[in-house]
């Protein structure tokens, strides 16, 4: 596939190619998941000294790991011996050691030992482990294979009032309540449909648009880096949507936020994992269904039940995919879709190096 082959023009759908072809999927590594930011997971989830979560980041093996001063890490997950990887899950220690010969590394991926070789057989500087960008905003951790992205505080500047606004950081966020999933389809296709409002009349008839009605949805501001939208509930505060390309859209409504991130697997699956954040005494007005997703998400004592939409996106993400086997005219994006088109713009930005347009806001109705 020609580089002229994967631009697209963001005023219209994705041409179904770029859900099934295995060439458009090895160019969104090089510029997306080996070059760009990409959620992982919430801080609490390494929250104590020590520890440790192996995760895989395009095709890299990465551990993120909380070092004895607190501060968070990213280094590779792989021996610089001969590659074994080194942890495969949660853990917590102040070093590792390989599993295969024992070669052991501190917290920060220095060398420390290499059992049974002469002190001057190993140069133990040039065998450390490669350490990548890592940033939290807002208790959110992502972790970049680029050394030169640019910082979260300036990807994410134009969603930062509407966050905060909303009380991210006055939430808990609950890593062992979150769930994880395998979809039948393209990431793209899962992570366009959490991002737009557009299919809620028609997909969640029953479970999302009698609270967030499709013709009360509005766009807020974003560009190719960040998108805020938002929309009317039914006896509640009206809802903020964020989405964070490349992998992650989240929700606010009084007291809690709820977000779902995509990872590929290859060109037609991807995993899917959803999780959230409650405030200690949610404030404002909130329906049942609202309240008791929040209550699940404060609660300790019972397990995270998925919001009962989340398996008619699985369903129709599944009949996207299975309808990308054929080829169509790519439609025209209507004015509620706007934050798809920014998404399109965000890959062509980090795909075909166009840079995206500047930040664009609209007036809140």
């Amino acid at each position: 596939m020609s580089s002229a082959a994967l631009t697209f023009a963001p005023d219209r759908a994705l041409p179904n190619v770029a859900y099934r072809d295995p060439s458009f999927f090895e160019a969104e590594k090089g510029g997306i998941w080996h070059g760009d930011w990409v959620f992982v997971t919430t801080e609490d989830h390494v929250g104590a000294e020590g520890d440790q979560l192996p995760v895989i980041i395009g095709n890299q093996p990465v551990l993120l790991w909380r070092n004895q001063q607190g501060e968070l890490a990213a280094m590779s997950n792989l021996c610089a011996h001969r590659g074994t990887q080194l942890v495969d899950r949660p853990s917590n220690a102040k070093r590792i050691q390989c599993p295969y010969h024992a070669w052991t590394y501190n917290d920060d991926g220095r060398l420390l030992s290499v059992p049974f070789a002469p002190n001057d057989a190993i140069d133990k500087a040039a065998h450390c482990l490669p350490k990548y960008r890592v940033e939290s905003w807002h208790g959110l951790v992502f972790v970049s294979l680029n050394p030169d992205v640019e910082p979260l505080t300036e990807r994410f500047a134009a969603i930062e009032p509407h966050v905060v606004a909303h009380g991210i950081d006055q939430m808990v966020h609950r890593s062992d309540q979150q769930d994880t999933q395998e979809w039948g389809c393209n990431w793209k296709l899962a992570i366009v449909n959490a991002m737009e409002s557009y299919h809620l009349f028609q997909v969640h008839p029953k479970t999302l648009e009698p609270f967030t009605p499709t013709r009360d949805a509005y766009y807020i501001t974003g560009s190719a880096r960040a998108t805020a939208t938002g929309g009317k509930a039914e006896n509640q505060d009206d809802y903020l949507l964020i989405s964070l390309p490349p992998n992650f859209v989240g929700v606010f409504n009084s007291g809690g936020f709820y977000w779902q991130t995509a990872h590929p697997i290859g060109a037609e699956r991807c995993t899917i994992r959803t999780g959230g954040a409650a405030a200690s005494s949610p404030g404002g007005r909130t329906n049942d269904r609202f309240r008791r997703w929040t209550s699940r998400l404060a609660s300790t004592a019972a397990a995270y039940s998925l919001p009962d939409f989340l398996p008619e996106d699985k369903a129709i993400c599944e009949r996207g995919q299975r309808g990308a086997i054929g080829d169509f005219e790519p439609g025209r994006l209507v004015p509620i879709e706007r934050v798809v088109a920014d998404f399109g713009h965000y890959l062509n930005w980090r795909i075909n190096g166009i840079e995206p347009p500047a930040v664009h806001a609209e007036e809140i109705r």
